[in-house]
């Protein structure tokens, strides 16, 4: 085994996500398997993984898992240290928190709302919701596309499937926002930035026992009614996973989201050859959709814990080391990628790890495809001659949900462009 004199890598500092592929381009040469250093300063540091195989090789082996309790007996891997306990318990019973048999039969239940058909069913509903956001806007030739368009509209979309009100949007953004500053995998959060995720914990379960009290009186046709009858038939849901899949679906499952409809139009902007190949050819854009994830992923890093120990490249990963499979990374590798760096709708499409796979693979992705592939024809239908209004860009302190925290855009009144790309093609 050779000894690396890389640097340990810390990926939680700004330098780092202000150009990740930078560094990842170098571990992935110089040091592929590498112990860097653990979002938790308790741990010694956690291994990275930056070669798609080996990325790809975690993310399908029953040997890794998520669950820090069956490896760890030092609490030190718990998403949320337990003396918040409310937040704590709560993702606890997130389905991305948990291995089978816990996992299995969560996903099962939440799966069928997500499927191709129940996702082209609501096709519509997501294309007005686009339009409804774009009227409040489209005539003052400016915005800022994370603010007034891609935080509102998937958190708009989970809202009317959940079957609650899209005017508690102000709400949901307030809380979801705290839980997603104190849950990410970072450096270890404030005290503050808990006791905010704990308040935003207890206004989400009151919101929601509220809308499942409702569904006693008045069923519907929504994912709250699915829950609720799904934990009424005894067996498949608890009160509190309940409540706990409620609120993951609407913070943490609209994230990926946020970030792929705002990097999706960064990455269109600074490529302006490829969005004229898609004005010419508006059936390229699912195949521009998958390019985009591959290109610049959403979600940039996942977390593993290793059940045994395991050996790659001459190194070994011993049972309770902490493992983050950079997705960016495999993503950009050349062994996988022909010109992995270079943005191309027209690629042979290979098989991406912008969405996980195995057993976690992104539960939403079917949706989020959808959302993103009409989110970017309406906005390059509707506002001609869309611009950055400035080329820095400023990017959110987070790694794993990656996405700039604003993205100020120009465009031109569209009223005399109408036509421009019809939504026949959405």
């Amino acid at each position: 085994m050779s000894i690396s004199t890389i640097e340990r890598l810390n990926p939680f500092v700004k330098e780092v996500i202000s150009d990740p592929y930078s560094y990842y381009s170098r571990y992935r040469k110089e040091d592929p398997v590498h112990w860097g250093v653990s979002a938790n300063p308790k741990l010694d540091g956690a291994w990275y993984l930056f070669r798609y195989r080996d990325v790809m090789k975690v993310m399908e082996s029953p040997k890794f898992g998520r669950e820090a309790s069956k490896v760890r007996d030092d609490g030190e891997g718990a998403p949320v240290p337990k003396a918040y306990r409310g937040f704590s318990s709560m993702v606890s019973n997130w389905m991305v928190f948990r291995d089978p048999p816990t996992h299995t039969r969560l996903r099962t239940i939440v799966n069928k709302v997500f499927s191709p058909k129940m996702v082209e069913n609501i096709r519509p509903a997501i294309l007005g919701i686009a339009d409804c956001l774009l009227d409040r806007i489209h005539l003052q030739g400016e915005m800022d596309l994370v603010e007034d368009f891609a935080f509102p509209l998937p958190i708009m979309v989970i809202a009317d499937m959940l079957g609650v009100d899209p005017k508690d949007r102000p709400l949901f953004r307030k809380w979801a926002l705290a839980l997603q500053h104190a849950s990410a995998s970072r450096l270890t959060p404030s005290p503050e930035v808990y006791e905010q995720a704990e308040a935003a914990t207890q206004g989400f379960i009151e919101y929601f026992k509220q809308e499942i009290a409702k569904r006693h009186v008045q069923p519907g046709r929504d994912l709250i009614t699915a829950l609720v009858k799904a934990r009424d038939e005894g067996n498949k849901l608890n009160d509190e996973e309940v409540l706990a899949t409620c609120i993951h679906l609407l913070t943490a499952g609209h994230e990926t989201t946020v970030n792929l409809i705002s990097k999706g139009i960064l990455a269109l902007l600074r490529h302006p050859k490829q969005v004229k190949l898609l004005r010419s050819h508006p059936e390229l854009m699912p195949a521009a959709v998958e390019e985009l994830v591959r290109y610049d992923s959403p979600v940039q890093m996942v977390s593993r814990w290793a059940y045994e120990d395991f050996e790659i490249d001459g190194k070994i990963i011993r049972r309770g080391d902490s493992v983050n499979l950079i997705l960016g990374s495999a993503n950009r590798d050349e062994e996988q990628f022909e010109n992995p760096d270079q943005l191309n709708f027209q690629r042979q499409q290979v098989k991406h790890s912008g969405f996980g796979s195995g057993i976690h693979f992104c539960l939403g992705s079917t949706l989020a495809r959808a959302e993103a592939t009409i989110a970017l024809n309406i906005l390059l239908n509707r506002l001609p001659d869309l611009r950055l209004q400035e080329d820095t860009i400023e990017w959110a302190n987070n790694i794993v949900f990656h996405g700039p925290k604003n993205l100020q855009v120009s465009f031109r009144s569209p009223r005399d462009a109408k036509g421009l790309w019809g939504h026949d093609h959405v």
